[in-house]
């Protein structure tokens, strides 16, 4: 056999092999889909003999990997931030708030209300655009690292435009810290925000989520569900959850949990971790 039919025979080998790897490929990817399709279908019937129900476009998700990271919490004291927004001559109110003027400040715990009645800064533009450079603009002279957050848009209410800002990490969100303007044609005159960040580091560890379908399967012994009533989910999503223990810690390691909300407005965590309930 001389050399030019050898290669052509070994071309042939490979190509044959290929095709055998991509048909076995495209069986296992199959059989995938098809375990999860039953499985998704026991976890639905299981949930509606519960009178627990999906909505009808909710589809059950994959269990992402997702990396730890420890997040860095601002470090200021209650004065400092007090200072800040307004100024340096202010009256301790008696619920534990702050009063200057025209404007209040109240902080419980890991979250803060700021309003401002009679704000002086007006806008001509009321893009999205300006009104996130005037955000980012403010977070930075209160001290607040603004690369951290991310700018989800503008609400409409009234006479009043709410721009959102949440933290994220590889595209992941933390549920439980945010930041929220509002804004008028004359300035800024609320912000009010939760757990407020000032870096985001990866820890070098990864693992796969626990299923969602174990813990719809657990779901339903959940004492904030009423077994008298019936229930719609109406989200399932994954992100990061920081918890309140963790108001008097500057370094925390975030938990990946999945987010479980329904119809009534409940929202649900649980540590995908171990897929225990976390009592928030």
């Amino acid at each position: 056999m001389d050399l030019r039919r050898l290669k052509t025979v070994f071309i042939i080998i490979l190509i044959v092999i290929d095709a055998l790897l991509a048909a076995l490929l495209c069986h296992m990817i199959g059989q995938k889909r098809e375990v999860k399709k039953e499985t998704d279908s026991s976890v639905t019937a299981f949930l509606q003999r519960n009178m627990i129900f999906l909505a009808p476009d909710l589809e059950l998700p994959e269990s992402p990997e997702m990396s730890d990271c420890y997040l860095e919490k601002m470090s200021e004291s209650n004065d400092d931030f007090v200072t800040k927004l307004l100024g340096g001559s202010y009256t301790a109110s008696e619920d534990g708030g702050y009063i200057s003027g025209s404007r209040s400040l109240h902080i419980g715990g890991a979250e803060f209300r700021y309003e401002d009645s009679k704000p002086t800064a007006p806008l001509s533009d009321m893009s999205a655009g300006t009104i996130e450079k005037l955000c980012r603009s403010e977070l930075e002279r209160l001290g607040i690292d603004s690369r951290s957050y991310k700018f989800n848009g503008i609400n409409m209410g009234g006479n009043t435009i709410k721009a959102i800002f949440t933290v994220e990490y590889s595209g992941s969100v933390f549920f439980d810290s945010y930041l929220s303007f509002d804004i008028s044609k004359d300035g800024i005159c609320g912000i009010s925000g939760k757990n407020l960040v000032s870096g985001i580091s990866a820890s070098g560890h990864s693992a796969k989520y626990f299923k969602i379908s174990s813990i719809l399967m657990d779901i339903v012994k959940n004492p904030l569900l009423d077994k008298n009533k019936q229930h719609t989910i109406v989200s399932i999503k994954h992100g990061y959850y920081i918890g309140q223990g963790s108001e008097n810690y500057r370094n925390i390691l975030a938990i990946p949990v999945w987010q479980i909300a329904t119809d009534s407005g409940l929202i649900l965590y649980y540590d995908a971790r171990n897929g225990n309930y976390i009592d928030s």
